[in-house]
């Protein structure tokens, strides 16, 4: 039997918020551009997620499902124009903004969440990478920190 686990609908918009900023903060991360790929891969994970986490975590994906792609592009359109250290600053202020509630929900709860996060941040940021940059890049990294060339 699956446990539930009921959250406000307050806690369920303040922690979907932080997901959507996650998810832009991971798309324009580097070159400060959201590209079709990164929006399509944070759409698809919300959607798979929303059954496919972990119980305690789903509700906020579930709660995302049906209106992700709307939040993420009006949230996009707030993100001000300048360098890309005033957008990632402005980004990062909101997941900051959002995740204050989490530990009024728990310690355990703060450490899984987070964890989801990061993963959900990975997913989204390679997202437009192709596969000869996801494995090629590790390696020649390491051959750079061999040499001391980093």
């Amino acid at each position: 039997m699956e446990e539930t686990y009921d959250y406000s609908e307050a806690e369920l918009k303040q922690l979907g918020d932080a997901i959507v900023w996650t998810a832009l903060l991971a798309a324009i991360h580097v070159d400060g551009v959201i590209n079709p790929e990164e929006k399509a891969e944070a759409i698809n994970l919300t959607h798979i997620r929303s059954f496919s986490t972990a119980d305690y975590i789903k509700p906020f994906y579930k709660h995302l499902d049906s209106h992700f792609e709307k939040d993420f592009d009006a949230y996009s359109a707030m993100i001000p124009d300048g360098t890309q250290d005033e957008k990632e600053s402005f980004i990062q202020e909101k997941i900051t903004s959002a995740l204050t509630i989490m530990p009024e929900i728990g310690p355990l709860f703060t450490k899984y969440f987070s964890d989801d996060l990061k993963s959900f941040y990975n997913k989204v940021f390679h997202a437009d990478s192709n596969v000869f940059q996801i494995f090629f890049m590790p390696v020649l990294t390491s051959h750079l920190n061999k040499f001391g060339l980093k």
